[in-house]
């Protein structure tokens, strides 16, 4: 997307302490560091060197730091920067090791204490087990890249298949899952705009679930070899208080949409782009009574959860955020009394266990996937095959999404 509006977002909106990563359009890292609310490091990586840029503004003078660390990336890399996308930090490792080694030299004398090794618990996660249920999302080099269903992490098969199937040693059954309970899960499977996502990645694709308001066609993108017509979008991040702030971004899609939708995209971002795999119109869904915007609000904020709930006051914070940014003038407009019945709507929405002044007690979508997809009401998995899964799911994304596309 256009570089001016975007780096004015991000030193707008990101929040302090946060780290984003952004390329260029041939692909040149550059990890802005938001140091306070008021200033901002750029770390471009280049020839494996990394060059230290820094802007400091305030309220007034945002489009001066904007414009400022433009100049100065573009005089260093010696080329007009006009364009910038949100990329995933783990796609680029030489830039953050080379900034983590200098500020462990300078803060060695402060130890901070020891936690367990993220790494280690992703790739404990990633492990498949002996039976599991795929999501085919594209193929790449004779490869189907999968969502695995019973750890929501990606992986890549030898054998191609157009639908969900299960997968036991070399047989690959095509099964028919409720399209409720599909989405349930996939709603769960978010983007943080610092770090992507740990488990739904897998090279450079990571996939996820976004809303977004289309605004229509901005003209032709190429994916794979493929030209895809090019969208614009008004997507919303949120974070464990309940916050809620749009963002607009540029995306690859085949569908017809209608202008001005409200919409739910299963996206895959390949380090560079957002390209959207399918999706549904979430007004239509919630009047039909396929999936409400309450049960995806909701599925959505698993991100933040914490220990399998989640802050009663900040789930009715984004409720009430996304009815007034979102729905209350113009589209969905007449959802809007439906929306703000939280208290009896929540009891409706499969992954609540229960409810109190405090706390929504959730069912994590493994458990959720696990027992719904056997016919049976869905618990928190504490006993069954997964229940290894579940814990891992649990301390992985907790404490992780500190601002995602919801």
């Amino acid at each position: 997307m256009k570089a001016y509006d975007l780096l004015a977002y991000l030193l707008e909106h990101t929040q302090p302490g946060s780290i984003v990563v952004v390329t260029t359009p041939n692909n040149i890292p550059i990890m802005l560091d938001k140091e306070d609310e008021f200033s901002v490091l750029a770390y471009v990586c280049k020839n494996e060197d990394v060059k230290k840029l820094r802007e400091t503004f305030d309220k007034s003078t945002i489009h001066r730091a904007v414009l400022g660390l433009l100049s100065q990336l573009s005089d260093y890399l010696q080329t007009q920067i006009d364009e910038l996308n949100i990329a995933n930090s783990a796609s680029f490792p030489g830039c953050i090791e080379k900034r983590t080694s200098r500020q462990r030299e300078v803060k060695s004398e402060k130890p901070k204490p020891k936690k367990e090794d993220i790494k280690f618990l992703i790739e404990q996660m990633r492990t498949l087990p002996e039976e599991f249920d795929i999501l085919p999302l594209l193929s790449r080099d004779g490869k189907l890249i999968s969502l695995v269903m019973q750890n929501l992490s990606l992986t890549a098969l030898d054998k191609i298949v157009k639908s969900l199937s299960h997968v036991k040693g070399d047989a690959i059954t095509p099964i028919n899952p409720d399209l409720q309970t599909l989405n349930y899960v996939l709603s769960t499977i978010k983007f943080d705009l610092q770090k992507g996502n740990p488990l739904s990645s897998l090279d450079d694709f990571t996939f996820f679930t976004a809303m977004f308001v289309d605004q229509g066609d901005i003209g032709e993108g190429e994916f794979m070899g493929k030209k895809i017509p090019k969208r614009s979008g008004k997507f919303f991040t949120s974070n464990s208080k309940g916050g809620l702030k749009p963002i607009p971004l540029e995306f690859l899609d085949y569908s017809k949409n209608k202008k001005n939708g409200l919409y739910v995209g299963y996206f895959v971002h390949d380090g560079q782009q957002f390209v959207r795999l399918g999706g549904f119109d979430l007004l239509d869904y919630h009047e039909q009574g396929k999936f409400t915007i309450n049960a995806y609000l909701l599925s959505s904020f698993l991100a933040a959860q914490r220990d399998f709930s989640i802050e009663y006051s900040a789930f009715d914070k984004l409720v009430s955020n996304f009815v007034n940014s979102v729905i209350s003038k113009g589209i969905g407009a007449k959802y809007v009394k439906e929306v703000f019945e939280l208290e009896n709507l929540l009891y409706d929405i499969q992954l609540v266990k229960n409810v109190t002044k405090e706390s929504i007690n959730i069912v994590d979508p493994i458990s959720f996937w696990y027992y719904k997809s056997k016919g049976q009401d869905p618990l928190l998995c504490t006993e069954c095959e997964l229940k290894d899964k579940v814990e891992l799911w649990n301390k992985i994304t907790k404490g992780w999404f500190r601002e995602f596309l919801l």
